[in-house]
């Protein structure tokens, strides 16, 4: 959160230090208008990194689950690979046993 501009200060303060009242109105608005914008764009860009890091952390899970689905999925054709290895090599076996 930002510091609100006091603009009669600054016109005061530019005044004081030489600067002829009517430049020193315009400046002091301009300024605060300045001011005033930088800190909404601040905002925005605060509202902006957090809707990233929210849409980043989404993403982040979703990658999540889909590699622990894949793991999931790969032990079971390993397992069903190893079955199937084991059931060959036991066919086999018995066939040389007959």
């Amino acid at each position: 959160m930002s510091t609100p501009f006091d603009s009669h200060q600054h016109a005061k303060r530019l005044m004081e230090a030489g600067v002829q009242p009517a430049l020193a109105e315009i400046q002091a608005e301009t300024n605060g208008q300045l001011f005033n914008e930088l800190g909404q764009l601040s905002n925005k860009l605060q509202e902006v990194e957090v809707r990233g890091n929210t849409k980043i952390e989404q993403v982040k899970l979703e990658l999540e689950v889909n590699i622990a689905e894949t793991r999931t999925e790969l032990v079971r054709w390993v397992v069903g690979i190893a079955i199937l290895q084991s059931s060959l090599l036991t066919g086999f076996m018995l066939r040389l046993i007959h």
